[in-house]
């Protein structure tokens, strides 16, 4: 079984219902959105992410910047990034091949959900 197949095993299990896109899978959980991207030429690369938690525009642009920099540095696995005017967090990771997708996917969740926070907490102190 492809590792493909194996998280949306995983996630049905979980009643988490993934659609398919193509890009990979899309989510919910704990009522936010998240995406699972794959790479056709690297099997055994995960990513994982939660999109659009902020805006950024003129008037907060250096700030959130300056934020995701602090993300970036303070975070195991995860990193923040602009998408056109959106701030994504997203979780990289390479995995085994025999991956436990009941032990990876919870906790890049848990990590993904905690950058958020920290985001939030951060960019109140700018």
């Amino acid at each position: 079984m492809s590792v493909k197949e194996q998280i949306k095993e995983y996630l049905v299990s979980e009643g988490l219902r993934p659609q398919e896109e193509n890009f990979g899978f899309y989510f919910r959980y704990q009522m936010l959105n998240f995406y699972i991207h794959w790479s056709e030429d690297d099997e055994f690369y995960l990513s994982i992410s939660l999109p659009n938690i902020f805006e950024a525009d003129e008037n907060n642009r250096v700030d959130v910047l300056e934020t995701l920099n602090k993300l970036a540095m303070g975070r195991k696995v995860v990193k923040g990034c602009l998408v056109e005017n959106a701030v994504w967090v997203t979780a990289e990771q390479l995995l085994d091949t025999d991956p436990n997708f009941g032990d990876i996917i919870p906790r890049t969740l848990g990590m993904l959900m905690q950058a958020r926070d920290y985001f939030y907490d951060t960019l109140k102190q700018m």
